[in-house]
């Protein structure tokens, strides 16, 4: 029967113990039983020294071997690739911030992603040592080690000014600073706003604005533009216009620079076209409120958005209202046209020719007045049996014959039922005016 074999350890163990009664034959029998299968005798000691030394050489090593072993394999399996290199640059700045903890921000930046999308990680070699990685941007500036699932910046060269001779401010952690201290302005904002203080709102939103345009990256621009949108309201309730509609419009010029923001700068836009137009007071600027309506067009239809149309119309409006009648006809011409390919527009394609027709009498063009009441009642049948027709010609039938009486009585049956705009009732005074000084002749 094949003796058992010691464990190495246990034979180490009992060597030490022993090592001065190795003649011993009661010690060689303890060893035969453990299975040394050494001689009765002690005399012969060489093959016990060499077994011995053999088994502590085995196990020392085989220990060693196993600990590397499955160090090297759990490196391997925990070795950071590409993705987690990405998500690291995504990551890292805002880990940075103190104020990253904070909820609300962490709600505005997720927002913020979904809105402008996330920001693009520089381009870079990845070089994979088996147990760990070595990643070396592309633009040479840093390289990063990572192992363990983790990635740790290994160099980073500083980018030096040709020109001058001195360090481009590269300056992340003022950029950090001055955002982390934008979303504590902002959020000191909202909280006077809940309480009402609408001067202190306004000051501290204007102030996080210029903190966050001035950090410069796409979500940071985003959050500065709804600052100002926010400092925009709390004017309003201070009834500070001028502050208010210039906070609105810095916010419609910061969402026009990002393509995928164009639907709300034309809102933008026309929320401001909306408030020139209704201010009342001697520094009402139409002009203003028909160039924020064009901007609002022009992104509109950049966009594909038929809304367009509506901004088209209020820039005709508002030119008629003062005074440019000749951008307002060729205005109306586009929207008429427009008008009459689309089923619910087509019904107010009448009250688009009646504007048109008085851009053309404050121009004092009769001729013209009729070759396109002509036009008109051929192209569109709805025209030809509306109020709005009946009276262009009886003040067509007035001027021609000379009757500032029959005039004035078509003017005011027409607006018993429909009330005429103040610059509609001038210009039919100034034509009134126009016939009876011919009459006098």
């Amino acid at each position: 029967m094949e003796p058992k074999r010691a464990h190495p350890l246990t034979v180490i163990t009992l060597i030490l113990r022993n090592s001065e009664t190795y003649g011993d034959p009661k010690c060689n029998q303890e060893y035969r039983s453990l299975g040394l299968c050494m001689p009765e005798k002690g005399a012969v000691q060489l093959p016990l020294t060499y077994e011995i030394h053999v088994y502590m050489f085995f196990g020392y090593k085989l220990r060693i071997v196993i600990v590397l072993s499955v160090f090297v394999y759990y490196a391997h399996k925990h070795n950071p690739n590409d993705e987690s290199f990405r998500n690291y640059m995504l990551t890292r700045e805002e880990s940075k911030d103190n104020s990253a903890s904070n909820s609300s921000k962490e709600l505005f930046k997720f927002f913020n992603k979904l809105l402008v999308g996330q920001p693009t990680v520089p381009e870079f070699y990845h070089n994979d040592y088996y147990c760990w990685s070595i990643v070396k941007l592309k633009d040479g500036s840093a390289s990063y080690i990572g192992f363990y699932d983790k990635w740790y910046l290994l160099s980073k060269i500083e980018i030096i000014s040709s020109g001058r001779n001195k360090k481009q401010s590269d300056s992340a952690t003022e950029m950090q600073i001055l955002e982390g201290s934008a979303y504590n302005e902002k959020e000191a904002a909202i909280k006077a706003k809940g309480q009402r203080d609408y001067n202190k709102a306004a000051r501290l939103f204007l102030s996080a604005a210029k903190k966050f345009q001035k950090v410069g990256d796409d979500s940071n621009l985003l959050e500065a533009a709804i600052c100002y949108e926010d400092a925009y309201k709390a004017f309003q309730q201070t009834n500070q216009i001028d502050k208010a509609l210039e906070a609105l419009e810095t916010a419609a010029s910061i969402y026009e620079t990002s393509d995928r923001q164009n639907s709300r700068a034309a809102r933008t836009y026309e929320k401001l076209g909306e408030q020139y137009k209704k201010i009342t007071n001697p520094d009402r600027d139409l002009e203003k409120a028909i160039n924020m309506y064009r901007k609002a067009g022009l992104l509109l239809e950049l966009e594909g958005d038929g809304r367009y149309i509506f901004s088209l119309i209020s820039q005709a409006e508002l030119s008629a209202e003062i005074g440019h009648y000749e951008q307002a006809i060729e205005l109306f011409d586009m929207i008429i046209v427009f008008a009459s390919n689309d089923s619910l527009l087509n019904f107010k394609i009448k009250d688009h020719i009646f504007w048109q027709c008085m851009c053309i009498i404050a121009l004092e063009d009769w001729v013209r007045l009729e070759i396109r009441l002509k036009e008109a009642v051929e192209q569109y049948p709805s025209f030809a049996d509306s109020r709005e027709r009946a009276f262009i010609d009886d003040l067509i039938t007035a001027k021609n014959a000379c009757d500032p009486s029959e005039f004035a009585t078509a003017c005011k049956k027409y607006d018993q039922l429909t009330k005429l705009l103040p610059w509609q009732t001038s210009v039919l005074l100034r034509a009134k005016k126009d016939l009876e000084s011919e009459d006098l002749r």
